[in-house]
């Protein structure tokens, strides 16, 4: 799975980061969480969303978190930082995992956040569950949806919370178009509204909340599309043109996908139930 995910043009220069941060006068040493956060953020909305997920688990400096899909890792440090929070930040890609641990070293949150480099559905976890869950805009990419499910719920302690963030689909795209919306998003366990919540609900979570977040994610894609553009020539001279093409192409198709209705965004916060029984037809909220 790692190699067919670099099909994404997201993904396969995780290096870019640091060449981001020499060009903002960041070398080798020492860097604050906030300037990594100019850069480091791979969700919508950056640190903004990530202030929503503390407030709604209710996230403290007593807390365990474990984060899937960390990218460079950093949802994971802001999260520390901002909290005092332990996060454990499990990361498919080693690229990605292996800059994510030279940026939070860098930051001083070594003490915070733990690395893991694994497939989230062979990692055996800790022995000691976890208070909180959290994922930005990686489920979709993990196959098996129902397994990885029932490992969130059996490595949350009960009552503990589950936030993601996630694309759902809103219908399949054209036929003609179908092997390149598989490369561009690496949609395992890409689903529907319906069934988002059915199986969230099936693997044991009660659903608190869940927003339909799909028309401030049409704009904020469409407005980062045109935003890149904007800065094509500052991009291209610390990436050149071929890194700037590849993440041009990502967010044109991105923008796309939402403005054709083709894929729509959530987020959920959901809790752990220790019993197996479950509820369906959640109602959507904007």
């Amino acid at each position: 799975m790692t190699d067919d995910i670099k099909s994404m043009q997201l993904y396969p220069r995780a290096a870019r980061v640091l060449a981001d941060l020499a060009a903002a006068g960041h070398g080798d040493g020492p860097v604050p969480v906030a300037e990594l956060n100019r850069f480091d953020q791979l969700h919508y909305h950056g640190t903004e969303a990530l202030d929503v997920a503390i407030a709604a688990l209710g996230l403290g400096a007593d807390d365990r978190l474990l984060e899937v899909g960390a990218g460079w890792g950093g949802c994971a440090r802001y999260l520390a930082h901002a909290t005092g929070a332990h996060v454990t930040a499990v990361e498919l890609q080693d690229d990605y995992d292996a800059i994510g641990r030279e940026l939070t070293a860098r930051a001083g949150l070594g003490r915070q956040v733990d690395h893991v480099r694994a497939d989230f559905l062979d990692w055996p976890g800790p022995e000691q569950r976890f208070d909180h869950a959290a994922s930005w805009l990686a489920l979709f990419h993990i196959p098996q949806r129902a397994t990885y499910l029932a490992r969130l719920h059996d490595m949350l302690r009960p009552g503990g919370q589950l936030l993601v963030e996630d694309l759902w689909l809103r219908a399949p795209p054209p036929a003609g178009e179908a092997a390149d919306f598989r490369a561009q998003l690496f949609p395992n366990s890409l689903v529907g509204w319906d069934a988002y919540g059915a199986t969230l609900s099936a693997a044991g979570f009660d659903i608190l909340r869940l927003d339909d977040m799909t028309a401030d994610w049409a704009d904020f894609t469409a407005a980062r599309l045109a935003a890149f553009g904007a800065a094509r020539a500052d991009y291209t001279r610390v990436h050149g043109a071929d890194g700037y093409a590849a993440i041009a192409q990502f967010f044109d198709k991105m923008a796309g996908y939402f403005a054709r209705g083709i894929v729509g965004g959530l987020r959920v916060c959901a809790r752990r139930r220790p019993d197996a029984g479950g509820r369906h037809g959640v109602s959507r909220s904007t």
